[in-house]
C-alpha cells in the first residue's frame, strides 16, 4: 500500500472515532383499531399494530390484538411500548414486537410513564352502553410486571372519568370530564402530586365541559373541549400562577377529533366534520388561523418531533384507513395504508451516532454499509480500501487489495 493511502486511512480512522449524536426518526408505530358491531360484539376487522419505516417506505402489521375493540392510547418508553387497548394495558418489545407483560385494568383510557411507574386514567361504560362508576379514575402500575401499585379513590382524588394524561415537574395533570355519562359532562384539570401525595382541581368554567385532549409545556397545561359536542373550546392552566383561561372556538360547531401540539407552542386542532386545520399558539388560544384548507377528516394526529411533520390518519371506520405525511407548511409529502380504523400514532426517536457525519447504520440496509475513505457511500467495490459499519454500530477498515 502505498504512503498516501496509509495516512488516508490513519486519518479516516480517526474519524470514525469522532462520533456525532443526533436523533433520528426510527419507524412510526401505528394502531389501527379495526371495526367492530358495538350491537352484537362481533369483531368484523380485528385491531392491529403495525410500523412504518420512513427510510423504506414501508409499513408492516406486527401484531393483531384479537381481544381488543378499540385502542385509546400508546406511549414509548426506552425499549418499550405500552398500550391502552379495550380494558388491558399491554408492553411490547419496540425492536422484536413481542408482548413481554399485560394486565386487566377496566376503562384504562391514557398512559403516561414516570418514576418507574405507568400512570393511567380511566372510565368506562356498561354492557348497556352506560356509564360505569368506578372506584377510582386515576391509578398506577409497575413499569415492569405491571402490577398494580396505587391509585387515588374518589374520596381522595377526582370523582369522574378522566380521559388526558400528562406530566410536568414531577406532577401529573389530568382532564377530568366525565365523558361516559352523556348529557353530564363536567370539565376540570386535576393535579396529583406524587411525591406530595396531594391531589387538587381547577374548574375550566362553563365553557370548558369535557376535556378531551390534553398538552404541557413551557408551565402551561392546555386542554382541548368537546363541551357538548356541539362545539368547541380550548383552555389553559399557567401552573405558576395557577390561573385559567378558557376561550370559545368561534364558529364551531361540533368537538374536536383531532389535536396535536409541536415542541414551538403551536397547537393545530380540527373540529369535526370541517375539512380545514385550525392553528394556534400556546399563551394566544383567542385567536386562531387556517393551518390547511381541504383537508380530509382526521382520525388521529402526531408530530414527527425530528422533521416538524405531521402524520394524520384517515378513515371511514369500516373498510379503509391510511396515514397522511405532511410538512410544517401542510404540504402532503406521503401517505401509506394501514388498515381500518387508525387512530393511535407513536414516533420512536432513536438517538444515532454517526462518524464523521456519515449514515447511521441504523438508516442503512446491510449491503449499504460501505464507505469510502472520503466518506462516501459505495457499493460492490471489489478492490482498495473500505470501510465497513454492522449492525451494532461497529466500525472496521477492510483492505481488498494492495495498490
Amino acid at each position: 500500500m502505498k504512503l498516501g493511502h496509509t495516512l488516508v486511512l490513519l486519518a479516516s480512522v480517526a474519524c470514525l472515532n469522532q462520533s456525532i449524536a443526533q436523533d433520528y426518526l426510527h419507524q412510526v408505530v401505528v394502531f389501527s383499531e379495526g371495526w367492530s358491531n358495538w350491537q352484537t360484539g362481533e369483531v368484523i376487522e380485528p385491531a392491529t399494530m403495525g410500523v412504518y419505516d420512513p427510510a423504506l417506505q414501508t409499513y408492516v402489521v406486527q401484531d393483531t390484538l384479537e381481544n381488543a375493540g378499540f385502542v385509546s392510547d400508546a406511549v414509548i418508553h426506552e425499549s418499550s411500548i405500552y398500550v391502552a387497548a379495550d380494558g388491558q394495558v399491554l408492553r411490547y418489545d419496540l425492536n422484536s414486537f413481542e408482548l413481554t407483560a399485560s394486565a386487566a385494568v377496566p376503562g384504562v383510557r391514557q398512559l403516561a410513564v414516570h418514576n418507574g411507574l405507568i400512570y393511567l386514567t380511566r372510565g368506562e361504560v356498561d354492557a348497556a352502553g352506560m356509564n360505569l362508576p368506578l372506584d377510582s379514575y386515576l391509578m398506577w402500575l409497575d413499569l415492569e410486571t405491571l402490577d398494580p401499585v396505587g391509585d387515588l379513590t374518589v374520596s381522595q382524588g377526582p370523582e369522574y372519568a378522566t380521559e388526558g394524561l400528562v406530566v410536568l415537574d414531577d406532577k401529573l395533570y389530568l382532564g377530568v370530564n366525565n365523558a361516559f355519562d352523556w348529557g353530564n359532562e363536567v370539565g376540570f384539570i386535576g393535579r396529583y402530586d406524587p411525591i406530595a401525595d396531594e391531589y387538587m382541581e381547577w374548574d375550566l368554567g362553563e365553557d370548558g365541559v369535557n376535556p378531551i385532549h390534553l398538552f404541557a409545556q413551557n408551565n402551561h397545561i392546555i386542554s382541548v373541549n368537546n363541551r357538548d359536542y356541539a362545539s368547541t373550546s380550548l383552555s389553559e392552566v399557567l401552573v405558576e400562577s395557577e390561573s385559567v383561561m378558557t376561550h370559545l372556538v368561534a364558529e364551531s360547531n361540533a368537538g374536536c377529533l383531532a389535536a396535536v401540539l409541536n415542541e414551538a407552542g403551536e397547537l393545530r386542532y380540527q373540529v369535526a366534520g370541517e375539512a380545514s386545520v385550525r392553528l394556534t399558539n400556546q399563551g394566544n388560544l383567542n385567536e386562531s388561523t387556517i393551518w390547511l384548507n381541504d383537508a380530509p377528516e382526521y382520525y388521529g394526529m402526531a408530530i414527527d418531533p425530528v422533521s416538524g411533520d405531521l402524520y394524520g390518519s384517515v378513515t371511514d371506520y369500516s373498510s379503509y384507513g391510511f396515514v397522511e405525511i405532511r410538512n410544517e407548511n401542510g404540504e402532503l409529502n406521503g401517505e401509506f395504508d394501514c388498515g381500518v380504523s387508525p387512530g393511535v400514532i407513536c414516533m420512536d426517536v432513536r438517538a444515532l451516532v454517526s462518524a464523521c457525519g456519515l449514515p447511521s447504520p441504523l438508516q442503512l440496509k446491510p449491503s449499504q454499509w460501505t464507505f469510502d475513505a472520503l466518506g462516501r457511500q459505495i457499493l460492490g467495490v471489489s478492490s482498495g480500501y473500505r470501510f465497513e459499519v454492522d449492525e451494532f454500530g461497529r466500525k472496521r477498515v477492510v483492505i481488498l487489495s494492495q495498490q
